[in-house]
């Protein structure tokens, strides 16, 4: 993609409600209480596209390497000050030796690859001995839509499929739910009608949502924090799953 796209891309989820707030504060939050000493980790992000989850990690003052297949990904990242930190590279191939790292993420990447069991096998090989990888994957394989054929997406998942996938390459599973909740009703009807409505309408990537729309889902999903973490709840349910995996 140009780099003017992903301009476009960081600005909305800097401040979305989705990606700069509900995804991020989450996998933060997961990250404090299962890995409560990241700050003295080598981690890595897996897929940093235009690096606004760079952004929050250096705001938490983590020291992250991260790597893209698309170079105008990586000069955008560039431009912004990570030129030392991020470089070409795929899931499919980490371009780091074997044990490199403590903490891997990988969200909202592993539905990207065609050989999923390969890309969790590398995840594997660059994780030292006792290290965590947090992992994102969207849900449900009957919710197949128009967004996820524009972020070029091979499939959807199951828990099942994502538990199995994780332990076949030796990994223990110590936290796993669902997210997107509360929302997940609203998140099917408009999936639902946008696939069998006829209608031949694109996908809503990249189309911001308005001020006070996005304050509101900004809250709802802050609440769906304080269940997960604070409250401890498995979500039954939702348009995401997330795991905490360590080696």
């Amino acid at each position: 993609m140009e780099k003017a796209v992903f301009q476009k891309i960081h600005e909305l989820q800097k401040n979305g409600w989705w990606f700069g707030n509900a995804r991020n504060q989450l996998v933060g939050s997961l990250m404090s209480k299962y890995i409560p000493d990241y700050r003295n980790k080598k981690v890595l992000d897996v897929g940093c596209s235009e690096g606004a989850f760079l952004d929050y990690l250096s705001d938490k003052k983590v020291d992250v390497k991260a790597i893209d297949i698309d170079n105008n990904a990586i000069e955008f990242c560039k431009e912004r000050g990570y030129g030392h930190q991020v470089k070409y590279g795929s899931l499919l191939d980490i371009p780091y030796e074997k044990e490199s790292f403590d903490i891997v993420f990988l969200l909202d990447i592993v539905e990207h690859v065609k050989d999923d069991h390969k890309a969790i096998s590398e995840v594997s090989r660059v994780l030292g001995t006792d290290g965590s990888a947090i992992i994102i994957v969207p849900a449900y394989q009957w919710l197949w839509s128009k967004n996820d054929e524009a972020y070029h997406h091979q499939r959807r998942y199951s828990v099942n499929l994502i538990k199995e996938l994780v332990k076949s390459q030796d990994l223990r599973i110590t936290f796993i739910s669902f997210f997107n909740t509360l929302l997940f009703p609203v998140f099917v009807i408009f999936t639902m009608l946008s696939k069998f409505s006829g209608r031949k309408s694109g996908s809503t990537v990249l189309k911001p949502v308005p001020r006070l729309f996005n304050y509101l889902l900004t809250l709802i999903m802050q609440f769906e924090k304080w269940l997960i973490i604070k409250a401890g709840m498995k979500m039954p349910f939702g348009s995401s799953v997330i795991l905490v995996v360590a080696k």
